[in-house]
């Protein structure tokens, strides 16, 4: 896939559920957009919480659309081409959704809270990291203590 070098695509993921992959979203959202680059928040999770978020705010400092779609690394560049950088919400469970959204990142985040069985259930994204870094050797991942 070739896109302009200078999107950053981060995305948030993690097999287990309410570890703040969307308030984590919304704030580097944030963050970024507060530097002057333009930023677009992908809600990929079915549960539109980015989306509901987005309706309820009062300034729009950054762009926010929903798109739980397998097919987000196919789409990926014509989404982000008026973009600097693109933060995706994802599911909370392995799917092919998520298994699409690692395909299009060029960071995957994987936030857990300081727990055995949050340490467990990151295993799994990882796994899935490595596995799509054989067709892009260039993805990275980190985990991030939320």
């Amino acid at each position: 896939m070739h896109r302009n070098t200078t999107n950053m695509i981060y995305a948030f993921l993690k097999q287990k559920g309410g570890v703040g992959k969307t308030t984590l979203s919304i704030r580097t959202a944030a963050e970024l957009s507060s530097r002057g680059r333009r930023v677009l928040l992908i809600d990929a999770d079915p549960q539109g919480s980015s989306l509901g978020w987005s309706n309820h705010r009062e300034t729009a400092d950054f762009t926010v659309v929903g798109m739980a779609k397998a097919t987000i690394h196919k789409e990926i560049e014509c989404l982000a081409q008026d973009y600097d950088d693109v933060v995706i919400d994802g599911p909370p469970r392995v799917t092919e959704l998520a298994r699409s959204i690692i395909l299009a990142a060029d960071m995957v985040i994987i936030p857990l809270q300081p727990s055995p069985m949050d340490v467990w259930a990151a295993a799994e994204t990882v796994d899935l990291v490595r596995e799509a870094q054989v067709f892009n050797p260039d993805i990275k991942c980190c985990l991030a203590l939320n």
